[in-house]
């Protein structure tokens, strides 16, 4: 009886000893899944972002509705414009803003800003009546750089590195590029130090 009581206890042993690493290797893939899936809603918001960008409606004295851009005399179209801030334009700039629009109402702009302020990255939008909201997009984000693409004034690019607010010995660098999808859209950069 002893000797089934010993491979009894030798079994339930390895069974812990089983479920415990599986328990340690669920849980190391459950931290790394949160991060990753918060650097895809960063992702997901910045690209929506820059895709519901439209051109702007306006309208003359006459009464004729028109896109902000195309009337004879009017050069500037909705543009995404990027502020370098830090005195070197190769890195691109630090912050972007740009007004989302709407084709049911003429006065309905509401300006997004996005920029890093205590180590957060921050998505502010002011709307058409003057309400700002600031939503933090990132907990902990650093250098943050928009770019205008030389070959292609309708496509923005985007970099930024992302650590984990748990763990930030743990960083992603994320870099990717948004192609803004109308003509009467383009990306310019203001260098602030000029």
């Amino acid at each position: 009886m002893s000797i089934s009581v010993l491979i009894i206890a030798l079994i339930i042993l390895v069974l812990i000893m089983v479920f415990r690493s599986n328990l340690a290797t669920f849980k190391w893939g459950q931290q790394h899944m949160e991060f990753n899936q918060k650097i895809q809603l960063v992702m997901k918001q910045i690209f929506t972002d820059f895709k519901q960008i439209n051109p702007i409606l306006s309208q003359d004295e006459d009464g004729h509705i028109f896109l902000q851009g195309e009337k004879i005399g009017d050069l500037f179209p909705n543009l995404v414009t990027i502020f370098d801030k830090d005195k070197n334009p190769e890195n691109g700039g630090e912050e972007v803003a740009f007004f989302l629009t709407s084709f049911t109402s003429i006065n309905q702009r509401d300006h997004v800003k996005y920029f890093i302020d205590k180590d957060e990255l921050i998505r502010q939008k002011t709307d058409h009546d003057g309400n700002v909201k600031r939503s933090v997009i990132a907990e902990k984000a650093s250098e943050l750089f928009f770019a205008e693409d030389p070959g292609d004034i309708r496509q923005i690019k985007i970099k930024v590195t992302l650590a984990d607010p748990k763990k930030p010995e743990r960083s992603e660098k994320i870099d990717f590029a948004v192609r803004l999808e109308t003509d009467l859209v383009c990306v310019k950069t203001v260098r602030e130090y000029d």
